[in-house]
């Protein structure tokens, strides 16, 4: 198989969103010949009958318009010598037919190099055209303008071709061979505000494109026989007034007479006849508007076609004519040439030309064009038309076609929203017999027994639930021990006491007041109180002062312990350990001591002759920092004394704190070293250029930091009590900053004040993951205890997301949740009904990361919920690329409620990053373990301690990675001090005298003597104003000083990922026998000892996809026990000590049985003696064991992982504690050897991992025993687990700009590193400059409404009676702007799709007219986010389909039946829900349909279209009748508006309304919409419409869905799914656990409606499997499955909601007396008796009885659930869907375990 044949088989795409997720702001390309062959077929153009260019053009300006609508960057693409690939292969050879797609090509080239195509003047030249793929200036373009990827097609594949650009995927092929990312146009699909496409990376070895020579070089103007024919007839004065369209047709009709005349002196007369139709076509198009151009297919056997020989030759001198065509000199006509020709006009000019009369005014135009064609080409054709008419009647018009009428509705609270689309509704819905069965929320979804009454008070726990519950109280306080605060120290907790205000307002307070009243005190004596006072003062500073002394002698004991040590750089590291544990007073103390005391130890090795000259400067910059740091403490004399020594050896000065504390005269512990007269800083060498080059991570981090009452932990800068102010105004607040520049403190004292102002008030935690939720809890159980009295069921936090809760969620103070539970509750109607319920008692919501707004999944659910919030709120992340436009939105929704928003934008990190590619000299070496580190700790990867072989690490310069030349990039990169300096020295050496360097920016100007980073963030500003100006020109030096600044060593390793594919993970260690392990330098495991030898771990290495994180792991799990069995095997010392253990295991085992045999023989004896109970026996026993030696044996574990072969960080915790962590990963759930590598310092973390594996690698990780972790993007949303290094390994699709930004965030641990490293390994250099330098994707929301949606609207307003909270969401969500794509369009789409939704409601039984939810309103709302699945549910539902299946059904039917039934439901449901498009094999695609469910979803996708039609009529022809469809949506050209002139003389077909009249040109109608995903796309101007919230459900025969979910069903196994069905691993526990949750919502849904009783041990019974903490144990992938959890309550399932149907006859209720009602408590938190059943306030009866709520009268128009044994056969269903849920749980719990 050719290269190429392997590529095209290995293809996998990857569906991402290219606006949010892949490309953000970045440019990618369009393949212009892909793009057209795509839309020709896409769109349905008639490119065979007729030739509808039009058509074309708009197809593919609409969408190209969407892509810019949703910020969007590209170019298209064009190459001369592959022009045919834009048409299939079998049209090239056939002239008549190949001509249509090069004038397509040639007038779309044009069309889009117009100077007024576009609106935006720097867009006007995206159009670009090269001669080929080989040419040297599509080279220069590639240089110049960086591509994120490259947009084609695969269209034509297949075809056999000697050309191997014969088809648009080969062209991808070498795109992709190149380096680049392609993607495929098939599939395209625009879903609110994202692009969804198929997307590849490069595999293998790269393979630059090639410069060839070029045979050809593009035309730069026409032909010379069509430049002459152009010429003349220029020359023709009439020839002025034509425009482009006219211009270049008679040019080509004369080139082609002409051409006939040199042949032949008779030009027949078929010839005259298609001239003559071409010339009087373009007559009538002067005159004929797009609505009269629409017309019917002629009928089979006419002469007449687009497919001749004389208009091939007119198309291709036509295109002839079009070249370079703006860049002549007729570049100032109208063009118009985008409607060059209508083949299908043509074709009916050419049908009634012999005999049918042309209107006059048509007649002497075309004389007048016939003229000049005459004068050009001798031929004339004048009299083909002679024949004139006068007026001609309109032909008779067909009868519009009959609508379904807009049902009427209305609704006080709606009403206002449907003003500016409010139709004339004359229907009436034939429902007259169908009862109003309203729909009321009393239970939650999951469980009908429990009700959403707030009044309502669950039973208590059961046994197994409080356990569960105990358990994960007690795993939380485990994990919360570990987490960390800013300065690096564990948390210390507060215990919340509620602050009572004072009632006097006469009272001043403040600072001020007090000093007022204190002056004017009088002096009295004092009393005996302020003596005692006084006296107990001076008691505590004698104390202190003991303290003191005691506190010095300690310190002076442990110097001289320190001293002892020979190696300075242990004494060092032993000594900075010291003060590292110092507690905070103590520090006050001694701390200036002991960090000169450091310093002095590093001026000893910067004079030792043993050190190094490279680490000369890295000393003396530490030095410095500990001076400086020294400088701000409490400061004795000698200590002062010893700092001027070194500033003035140094020659900077420090900034002294001595008023802190008055200087002491307490000696040093330590004889430091003489300094007099020393010069620290070599010659030449500046005192600023020192502090940039190498101080730059010790410069002082503060932003005008200052103490701050509200913040005792440390002095916030002047941005963060921006904040808290705010905060303390009850002001909602936009906090944008990087990572670890001090955001999370912020949501903290948020909730302090919440939990301050009283016990009810509530604040609201979202967080995108549940991992960030854990965390969150477990800090806030770190931070924050208070106590509640006697009131039962409150807590400070709870856990409420779709997997499980913690605590009771409604009597917390702080809810932990995600974004759709928010949802959930905000819109459930129990939350909102009285002023104390939850909804109403929500004071603040904090939304972290909440650029997940611009995500593809909930996206829209955070969009809603900023827009719901009833309160202030505080908005956080640290990447969003337009914080003013989205603070602008966000401030107008804030506004609009009585809030106002201040944004906080704060640009700088607290450590800097520094960026390494990772190259090592290629090599292959053995492995025989890890050698000890022995090294200070260096800030960055790139110090050069031994000054013999080069690092590993290559560095990157922030401004060297910039591949897209523009500001914004420029701006992204943040420069370290010595990244300024670099530059300022690069930019000065290569200005010129047209490009400067201001003398200003010299940093001994530009900067004080004493630098902190804010001065150097100004001094970046200033040098990246400069640079700005280079960048624009190509001339300048800017690329120089790129070329420069990324050095040779890069040039190296770029071209040797040219010639050699990636390296992967290096591929295993190789065990040869007899030999060590052999290990590639290229290898990840090379990598991480590179890491360790640098100092540089702990690291966290992520890979995006889970299964090479596996790998990853299990690859260096296996070098390191493959190098110790060696090791074991050969090394002569292990052997003797081994040896030497069995000797004194031996000795220990005689010796036991010894003692046994004594002590047996004195009980036989009867002797007294120490071992008869004795006391004096025991005593002596006692005595002689605690003499004993302990052996150095007894600890010894000869299994145990040696240090030399593990990463460990043993020192951190006592292998105790490890195993006690251990310990709580469930047995089995885990594999085994993911818990050796945890042993050897090794974890990994992705989102299919068990939860408390997760937590425990997160554990020992920030406990520092773990060293290495790696993950996916599992750990880069807001995880705490801060780390040293960071490292992307290995390319991936979803390494995106904000990925990498939120991953490289992890670095750099605040208060233990100064910086942090990022490191590229395993991926090409110049992709890795792409992803440090991306840019940020803008925020854009996505389209906020869909039909679900308005459904839980309606039930929200009806659940609580129209109330003020529900008024108010309905508002917010229906009236604010929108972030979506903006502008008055949105606006008006909101509404279409809301009336549009309401009329689809009410056709489903879903609303009534006045908009109480109906019927199954319960089940839709229940499964809101399977939006299209749920309404074909109901629709399956609604026919009786599901009954006639479970017809039949008990639990005694024939055991074969009953399975085939269950299957038939599982296929359906398969169809519907959680579907996999794609199917590997025949084998595992998914049978058809079943035909009866197949018909009744094609009806529903029928009648919803229907609907939307009416819909869309309606409001067109009431709204836009007299606004014409006429613009072309990205050029804006305008078609001619029509005359009356041709009106009559051609017989066109009907004007249409709904339909675009565009596409209309292919002959399509009002009536030919197939689905309504067309009807949105082909919609007319005017009507913004949304497809993708249009209920409907793919019906496509030939579509091959996967079966897994079936395969699943049938046989259990998961493993399977992945070997057969082809379905990722880490994908299946997922997918299989959303289609358990859809069964649990179908089951709870029809249980409510009916009113039936749980059965026993059903969900919902202690003795079942309900449970109120559900997955407590974070079921995930390996986890196992407990009995008694609840799967029910999962991920993406709503928390409330069964039905209950009000004026219910309770005498048909089986046992239906009244009643006795339990007693209810006054409020939410009462307690009261639990004992009676909670289904006592509801009417219930008996399975099998029928409930009157399915009494209703049968009709034709009736629901299907009403008819043919209403609810018997109801129940059926239920009990069939009871039971496939109980059979596929079975075996889904059976996975887990």
């Amino acid at each position: 198989m050719s290269r190429f044949g392997r590529w095209r088989a290995s293809l996998n795409p990857i569906r991402v969103d290219v606006v949010g997720d892949f490309a953000g702001r970045g440019l990618f390309a369009i393949h212009g010949e892909a793009m057209l062959t795509h839309y020709l077929g896409n769109a349905r153009v008639d490119f065979n009958y007729g030739f509808q260019l039009l058509h074309v053009i708009h197809a593919i300006e609409t969408f190209l318009a969407k892509l810019r609508d949703r910020g969007c960057i590209f170019n298209i693409l064009w190459f001369e010598k592959e022009a045919d690939v834009c048409m299939p292969t079998e049209i090239r050879t056939d002239n008549s037919r190949a001509s249509k797609y090069r004038l397509a090509r040639a007038v779309l080239i044009q069309h889009f190099s117009c100077p007024t195509s576009l609106e935006e003047p720097s867009a006007a030249n995206f159009s670009h055209v090269f001669p080929n793929l080989e040419s040297s200036c599509f080279r220069e373009y590639l240089d110049n303008h960086p591509l994120h990827f490259f947009l084609g097609s695969k269209a034509h594949d297949g075809f056999p071709g000697g050309d191997r650009h014969n088809t648009p995927l080969e062209m991808l092929y070498l795109i992709a061979s190149a380096g680049y990312c392609v993607a495929f146009i098939e599939g395209i699909e625009f879903k609110s505000s994202k692009a969804y496409l198929s997307m590849t990376t490069p595999r293998g070895s790269i393979t630059p494109l090639v410069e060839r020579e070029e045979q050809f070089t593009l035309p730069a103007a026409p032909s010379p026989p069509m430049a002459k024919m152009m010429k003349r007839m220029a020359e023709l004065g009439i020839a002025e007034k034509l425009t482009a369209r006219e211009f270049v047709s008679i040019c080509a009709l004369a080139a082609v007479l002409s051409s006939d005349v040199q042949k032949t002196s008779d030009i027949g007369m078929p010839r005259q006849r298609e001239a003559a139709t071409v010339l009087l076509h373009l007559v009538v198009l002067r005159h004929c508007g797009l609505p009269q151009r629409s017309f019917a297919k002629q009928e089979p056997g006419t002469i007449a076609t687009t497919n001749t020989t004389f208009l091939a030759e007119f198309f291709d001198a036509a295109r002839d004519g079009l070249t370079a065509w703006f860049e002549g000199s007729f570049a100032n006509k109208k063009w118009d040439a985008f409607d060059l020709f209508d083949g299908r006009l043509y074709l009916n000019v050419f049908t009634a030309l012999p005999g049918t009369p042309v209107p006059q005014q048509l007649s002497q135009e075309f004389a007048q064009m016939a003229q000049l064609l005459s004068a050009l080409s001798s031929v004339d054709i004048d009299t083909l038309a002679a024949d004139t008419a006068g007026d001609i009647d309109a032909p008779s018009q067909r009868p519009p076609e009959t609508m379904p009428p807009v049902l009427p509705f209305n609704h006080p609270i709606m009403d206002q929203h449907l003003a500016d689309v409010r139709l004339q509704s004359n229907g009436v819905l034939s429902e007259s017999s169908v009862s109003g069965k309203i729909f009321q929320e009393l239970t939650h979804w999951h469980n009908a027994r429990s009700s959403v009454d707030p009044k309502h008070v669950p039973k208590p726990k059961g046994f197994f639930a409080k356990k569960r519950h105990q358990e994960f109280m007690s795993d939380t306080i485990a994990y919360s021990a570990s987490l960390t605060g800013a300065s690096g120290k564990n948390i210390d907790p507060e215990t919340i006491v509620v602050h009572i205000p004072t009632a006097n307002p006469k009272t001043a307070t403040g600072p001020h007041s007090t000093r007022e009243k204190q002056k004017k005190k009088k002096q009295v004596p004092k009393s005996n109180k302020e003596r005692a006072l006084e006296h107990g003062e001076a008691r505590r500073l004698a104390k202190q002062a003991v303290l003191s002394q005691a506190v010095a002698v300690g310190w002076r004991e442990r110097y001289l312990e320190f001293e002892k040590q020979p190696s300075l750089v242990k004494r060092y590291l032993k000594a900075e350990m010291y003060s590292s544990a110092l507690s905070s007073s103590h520090w006050q103390i001694v701390g200036a001591e002991v960090l000169l005391y450091l310093g002095d130890v590093l001026l000893q090795m910067q004079s030792s002759p043993q050190t190094p000259k490279s680490a000369g400067f890295a000393l003396l910059a530490m030095i410095w920092s500990k001076s400086t740091d020294a400088s701000k403490l409490p400061l004795t004399e000698d200590v002062i004394c010893q700092l001027r020594a070194i500033e003035e050896s140094l020659q900077i000065a420090f900034r002294h704190n001595a008023a802190l504390s008055p200087p002491t005269g307490r000696p040093l512990a330590f004889k430091p070293l003489a300094l007099k007269g020393v010069s620290l800083l070599p010659p030449r060498t500046t005192p600023r250029e020192f502090l940039l080059e190498h101080c730059g991570p010790y410069l002082e981090r503060s932003f005008d930091s200052a103490p701050d009452p509200r913040v005792p932990s440390f002095h916030p800068d002047a941005w963060q009590r921006k904040v808290l102010d705010a905060i303390d105004a009850d002001k909602s607040v936009l906090a944008v900053a990087p990572t670890s520049a001090g955001k999370t403190f912020i949501s903290f004292y948020a909730m302090k004040k919440v939990l301050q102002a009283n016990d009810d008030d509530i604040l609201v935690y979202v967080a995108p993951t549940k991992a960030l939720v854990n965390q969150i809890a477990a800090e806030i159980q770190a931070r924050f205890s208070k106590q509640y009295g006697n009131r039962e069921g409150r807590s400070v936090w709870a856990i409420h997301t779709r997997d499980y809760r913690v605590n009771n969620p409604k009597g917390c103070q702080i809810l932990v949740t995600v974004p759709s539970i928010l949802q959930i509750l905000l819109l459930a109607p129990a939350n909102a009904k009285r002023p104390m319920d939850f909804s109403r008692r929500i004071r603040r919501i904090i939304f972290d990361e909440v650029h997940c707004i611009g995500q593809s999944d909930e996206g829209v659910i955070w969009e809603q919920l900023l827009l719901l919030a009833p309160c202030p709120i505080i908005a956080l992340s640290a990447t969003i690329a337009n914080p003013d436009e989205f603070k602008s939105w966000l401030e107008r929704s804030q506004n609009a409620k009585g809030f106002e928003l201040e944004m906080i934008v704060h640009s700088s990190r607290y450590s800097d990053l520094r960026k390494f590619l990772h190259d090592p000299a290629p090599s292959v070496s053995e492995f025989t373990g890890l050698a000890p580190v022995e090294r200070l700790p260096f800030p960055g990867l790139d110090s050069e301690l031994t000054g013999s072989d080069p690092t590993p690490f290559l560095f990157v310069h922030p401004i060297a990675s910039i591949v897209d030349r523009n500001r914004d990039t420029l701006n992204d990169a943040s420069l370290e001090p010595r990244d300024c300096l670099s530059l300022w020295k690069c930019m000065k050496r290569h200005q010129n005298s047209e490009y400067t360097i201001s003398p200003s920016l010299n940093p001994e100007i530009a900067l004080p003597e004493v630098i902190r980073k804010w001065d150097v963030v100004q001094w970046e500003t200033a040098l990246k104003d400069q640079l700005a100006e280079w960048m624009v020109d190509p001339k300048s030096p800017f690329g120089a000083v790129q070329e420069e600044l990324r050095g040779h060593r890069y040039s190296q390793l770029a071209n040797s990922y040219s010639e050699t594919a990636c390296s992967g993970d290096g591929g295993p260690a190789v065990d040869n026998p007899g030999k060590w392990p052999l290990v590639s330098t290229r290898s990840i495991f090379s990598l991480v000892t590179d890491l360790r030898a640098s100092g540089a771990l702990p690291a966290i290495l992520f890979n995006y996809d889970r299964t090479k994180c596996e790998a990853i792991a299990a690859l260096l799990l296996h070098t390191l026990t493959l190098a110790e069995s060696k090791y074991r095997e050969t090394n002569p010392a292990w052997i003797a000590k081994t040896a030497e253990f069995e000797t004194w295991k031996k000795a220990c085992q005689v010796a036991s049985a010894k003692h046994m045999k004594k002590k047996a023989s004195t009980r036989v004896t009867g002797r007294r003696g120490e071992d008869d109970g004795d006391d004096r026996g025991k005593a002596h026993s006692e005595r002689e064991a605690a003499s004993r030696d302990v052996s150095k044996w007894e600890t010894f574990d000869p299994n145990a992982p040696l240090a030399q072969f593990s990463f460990a960080d043993t020192t951190k915790i006592s292998s105790e504690e490890l195993e006690e962590r251990l310990q709580t990963i469930r047995t089995g759930t885990v594999p085994q050897p993911f818990i050796e590598a945890l042993r050897r310092g090794v974890g990994i973390h992705h989102a299919g991992m068990n939860r408390q594996y997760r937590q425990v690698v997160e554990i020992l990780f920030r406990k520092g025993y773990l060293t290495v972790v790696v993950a996916t993007g599992t750990l880069a949303m807001g995880i705490n687990m801060p780390c040293k290094t960071v490292v992307f390994t290995g390319d991936s699709i979803y390494l995106t700009a904000i990925n990498y930004r939120q991953a490289s965030g992890r670095a750099g641990r605040r208060g233990f590193d100064v910086l942090g490293n990022i490191v590229f390994h395993d991926m090409q250099p110049h992709r890795a400059l792409e992803i440090m330098s991306a840019k940020l994707p803008d925020l854009r929301g996505q389209f906020p409404t869909s039909v679900t949606l308005i459904l839980r609207l309606f039930i929200l307003l009806h659940g609580t009676d129209n109330s003020s909270f529900a008024a108010d969401a309905v508002n917010s969500l229906l009236t604010q702007n929108r972030l979506y794509l903006g502008g008055p369009a949105t606006k008006m789409s909101i509404a279409h799709h809301l009336r549009f939704s309401i009329d689809y409601l009410r056709r489903q039984h879903l609303l009534s007219p006045t908009g109480e939810p109906l019927n199954f309103s319960g089940l839709i709302g229940h499964l809101y986010y399977a939006e299209s699945a749920v309404f074909a549910f109901h629709a399956l539902l609604q026919e009786g389909y599901f009954h006639e299946v479970c017809t039949g059904f008990s639990s005694s039917m024939n055991p074969t039946k009953r399975r085939h039934m269950a299957l038939e439901l599982v296929l359906t449901l398969s169809h519907l829900f959680v579907r996999i498009p794609h199917a590997t094999t025949r084998s595992t695609s998914l049978p058809p349909l079943p035909r009866p469910a197949h018909e009744i979803l094609a009806r529903h996708n029928a009648q919803t279209l229907s609907i939307f039609r009416a819909y869309v009529h309606s409001y067109a022809t009431q709204h836009l009748s007299s606004t014409p469809d006429e613009s072309l949506p990205l050029t804006h050209h305008t078609i001619t508006t029509p005359s009356t002139t041709a009106y009559g003389y051609l017989p066109c077909l009907p004007p249409v309304t709904i339909r675009s009249p565009f596409t209309a040109l292919s002959g399509f109608s009002d009536a030919d919409f197939s689905t309504a995903s067309e009807l949105c796309e082909t919609v007319r101007a005017g009507v913004p419409l949304e497809g993708s919230v249009v209920p409907g459900v793919p019906l496509d025969d030939d579509a091959l869905s996967n079966s897994y979910l079936l395969d699943f069903f049938k046989h259990g196994d998961a493993a399977a799914l992945t070997r057969d069905n082809g379905v990722r691993a880490g994908e299946v526990w997922f997918r299989l656990k959303d289609f358990s949750l859809v069964l649990a919502t179908v089951v709870a849904s029809l249980e409510g409606f009916l009113f039936l009783p749980r059965l026993p041990g059903g969900r919902g019974q202690e003795g079942g499997v309900e449970d109120e903490v559900m997955d407590i144990a974070g079921v995930e992938g390996y986890d196992s499955g407990e009995e008694g959890i609840d799967e029910s309550q999962q991920e993406g399932v709503p928390a409330a909601t069964t039905t209950r149907i009000v004026g219910v006859d309770k005498k048909k209720m089986g046992e239906g007396g009244k009643k006795k009602k339990k007693p209810v408590a006054d409020s939410w938190e009462d307690e009261v008796s639990s004992s009676s059943e909670s289904e006592s306030e509801l009417e219930k009866g008996e399975v099998g009885e029928t409930p009157a709520v399915l009494t209703a009268e049968r009709t034709e128009s009736a629901p299907g659930w009403t008819r043919d044994g209403g609810a018997q056969s109801l129940v059926k269903v239920y009990e069939a869907f009871r039971m496939v849920q109980c059979e596929f749980d079975q075996r889904f719990f059976k996975m887990w375990a």
